[in-house]
């Protein structure tokens, strides 16, 4: 995976689902267990199962189409 892609991929998904957002970088890059991250969001953890899947599909959408591209070439 191209890591400027995945960041704005991720920067994407802050600005339609910013809750989703924060729990991939919790999870992906603090690597923190559902039941933490759960905590640190203040929802449960099917909130965060949920939000796991819903944000893991917009990201793969968005780096499989090669819509990510919200930077100046």
């Amino acid at each position: 995976i191209d890591v400027l892609e995945l960041d704005d991929a991720l920067n994407q998904l802050a600005c339609i689902a910013p809750r989703q957002a924060r729990g991939v970088e919790l999870r992906f890059f603090a690597g923190l267990s559902e039941a933490d991250i759960a905590e640190q969001l203040g929802v449960s953890r099917r909130t965060v199962q949920s939000d796991w899947r819903l944000a893991r599909a917009r990201l793969r959408r968005a780096l499989s189409s090669g819509d990510t591209h919200t930077r100046p070439p």
